[in-house]
């Protein structure tokens, strides 16, 4: 199902509420609890990808201040709220935001241990810039794509 829509950014809130619905969907639809949640974010610079992952994380209960992990690949975070369903043991996770923005290609993140981050069912990424490691993005992720209409104004696809 796919999901497009307008908006502005003053109704990031409900942009967010939106994505984190669409992962809890996905999963659920899964019936599996073998690995970690993924979305993903495309879109040109400045569209927006980051304020709303530190929306998202802020409404998932991360407390710490997001910044863009450009330079470091990903960040972790504690994850006080896990999506429903996601750990048969209710432990809490961690939120891993990556920005795959400078990576040549996906081997770079592979040999960061990124089949260990998907392995874990307590893991939430949340992926800038995928199209950089498109072969190692499993077909189950949330994909969301975000576009310039004018100044304030954007557009969004959950996929």
């Amino acid at each position: 199902m796919i999901q497009s829509m307008e908006f502005s950014l003053e109704q990031l809130p409900q942009i967010a509420e939106e994505v984190i619905a669409a992962a809890k969907r996905s999963f659920a639809a899964e019936q599996v609890n073998s690995h970690a949640t993924l979305i993903t974010f495309s879109g040109d610079l400045g569209a927006g990808k980051t304020t709303l992952i530190q929306e998202i994380a802020k409404q998932l209960g991360v407390t710490e201040t997001l910044q863009s992990p450009t330079y470091v690949i990903y960040k972790r975070y504690s994850l006080p709220t896990l999506l429903e369903g996601a750990t048969a043991d209710g432990l809490r996770g961690a939120l891993i935001h990556g920005d795959m923005y400078r990576l040549e290609s996906s081997d770079e993140i592979v040999r960061l241990g990124w089949n260990e981050l998907l392995a874990d069912p307590q893991n939430m990424l949340l992926i800038e810039w995928p199209e950089k490691i498109i072969d190692v993005i499993p077909e189950w992720a949330v994909k969301v794509t975000l576009r310039h209409k004018e100044e304030a104004l954007r557009y969004i696809d959950i996929v």
